[in-house]
């Protein structure tokens, strides 16, 4: 982990418990004996905690952007000082720079439109490490997440309550 995301993980922890009310915990790293870690009893208030940086950090981009300009800068070199690259997805690094700090919009190359947007985390009832591809109002559970053990019951529950809310059996 870098400096700065060391520094961007404790402020994040201080902000979900000082303005978010969050609780901090120090446990021990399963399988060893004297390594522990700090997590938030509740994630929630570090989601929270984890927007409020990330707006604090759109308006500094937008902000020092500004500066460049004023400074005389183009919009290239804000975008080479962004790490764009010059002329991916058929867009000038330049019109991607503006892009992204005017409009929010982050340029993608063209190959990942194809890709499912996912994420993943391990299940806290079955242990397994789960793909999320998000929700959808009535997606069967399938769809939104894969990778639970035949058993958990929290996938379990997610079944049962597609099944009472859709009127679907499998």
């Amino acid at each position: 982990m870098t400096a700065a995301r060391e520094q961007l993980h404790r402020l994040a922890e201080r902000i979900a418990v000082d303005e978010f009310g969050g609780e901090v915990i120090v446990e021990p790293i399963p399988g060893y004996q004297m390594l522990t870690r700090r997590r938030l009893v509740d994630p929630l208030p570090g989601v929270r905690a984890a927007r409020a940086l990330a707006n604090a950090a759109r308006g500094l981009l937008v902000e020092r952007a500004r500066d460049a300009r004023a400074a005389g800068r183009s919009w290239d070199e804000i975008g080479e000082a962004l790490g764009l690259p010059n002329g991916a997805a058929d867009e000038p690094r330049a019109e991607a720079a503006f892009a992204e700090v005017v409009e929010g919009r982050r340029a993608e190359p063209a190959w990942r439109s194809f890709e499912a947007p996912s994420t993943y985390w391990r299940c806290g009832s079955c242990g397994e490490l789960i793909t999320d591809y998000g929700t959808g109002s009535s997606s069967h559970p399938d769809d939104q997440e894969t990778g639970h053990g035949e058993t958990c019951a929290r996938h379990g529950a997610s079944l049962t309550k597609w099944r009472t809310d859709t009127g679907w059996s499998d």
